[in-house]
């Protein structure tokens, strides 16, 4: 693959654009071992898959030589300032020779390089249906797409007033408007919810077949656990259904959904183990070696090698409030027993 180190790589990449409008499970795992061979990238990638997703498209029929045109005034253009219309065609009256990219009207850096990107894609057969719209300013679209990778969280606000916390390795879509009949948001991952009271817009988390619908209430759902669904409601109250029951939940229950068959469970929780996440707390309870293993890669974004480790086995219980890499695994390796060496996005744990 090129080599991807800024916005302009990442929109104007075909396999990427493909990626972000038609993913596969190959493309899936593809770019998942990307993003965690490059974490440095995160940001960029996640604003490149952002700016694409915001947008649709029909077939285009850009203008012969457009494409090279616009990268080249991208390039130009990428740390000034864009004039307003009636400005530029003053100026272009009075120099008496407008160009190609001239006569496109007033387009924003981004516009600008997503039109190229479209243009590309669409001469590899990687966008089926187009419509794109050129205006003073990039229109923004429906849908929202909101993910983290490991070792990031993210807080968000919706536009009804709803707040959302969203935890690491976890995604979120979301209308940019919702409607006038309901609000509707699909988790894949963990997050926390404060819903804003609407009696009139139910506020519904879709979840791998699993919809939890709500008025005005705080939860957390996590679906981190193959083939699990958990919902776990701190105040107000919930209703849970799938295509085989319904299930309501009153605050401190916790619902344990079984995706494989359908069935479930409604348990009394711990808010502070379910909750420590949201608080930037690492916590472990009677956790196993690779258990705490995974969780550590999670948390901090990194990959951790483990030697002779062989035979140890661990239920390992710890609480680490706002702490690094490194302390946590001074503080484990007193316990444990074990050396420890962190090099950069990867450590190693020896026993």
């Amino acid at each position: 693959m090129n080599t991807l180190n800024n916005i302009e790589d990442f929109l104007t990449h075909p396999e990427f654009v493909r990626w972000v409008k038609k993913p596969d499970k190959e493309l899936n795992s593809y770019w998942d071992q990307w993003r965690k061979a490059n974490p440095e990238q995160l940001h960029t990638m996640q604003l490149a898959k952002e700016i694409l997703l915001r947008t649709t498209f029909q077939p285009p029929h850009s203008p012969s030589g457009l494409q090279q045109e616009v990268l080249q005034e991208v390039l130009r253009q990428r740390k000034k300032k864009a004039k307003r219309t009636e400005v530029k065609e003053k100026e272009e009256k009075k120099i008496g020779n407008r160009s190609l990219w001239n006569r496109l009207g007033q387009i924003n850096r981004v516009a600008a390089i997503l039109l190229l990107a479209l243009a590309i894609a669409g001469s590899f057969g990687l966008l089926s249906k187009m419509n794109f719209i050129v205006e003073e300013e990039m229109e923004t679209v429906a849908t929202v797409l909101k993910f983290t990778g490991p070792g990031e969280k993210l807080q968000l606000t919706l536009g009804d007033g709803t707040k959302v916390w969203v935890n690491s390795s976890s995604q979120v879509e979301f209308p940019k408007k919702f409607t006038k009949d309901e609000r509707i948001i699909h988790l894949k991952g963990e997050a926390y919810f404060e819903v804003k009271r609407d009696s009139l817009r139910p506020f519904k988390v879709s979840t791998n077949g699993l919809t939890t619908i709500v008025l005005g209430t705080s939860f957390n759902i996590n679906t981190k656990i193959p083939g699990k669904i958990k919902v776990s409601l701190v105040s107000g109250k919930v209703e849970v259904s799938s295509s085989k029951n319904q299930t309501s939940l009153s605050p401190g229950e916790m619902l344990d959904y079984n995706s494989s068959d359908g069935t479930h469970s409604v348990e009394v929780f711990d808010a502070d183990k379910v909750l420590a996440w949201k608080e930037g707390i690492l916590k472990f309870h009677k956790s196993s070696l690779p258990q705490v293993k995974v969780a550590l890669e999670e948390w901090f974004g990194v990959k951790i090698k483990l030697q002779n480790a062989n035979g140890v086995t661990w239920e390992f219980s710890g609480t680490y409030p706002q702490q690094t890499l490194e302390e946590v695994l001074e503080s484990m390796s007193y316990i444990k027993g074990f050396d420890y060496q962190i090099k950069g996005k990867e450590a190693t744990i020896k026993f």
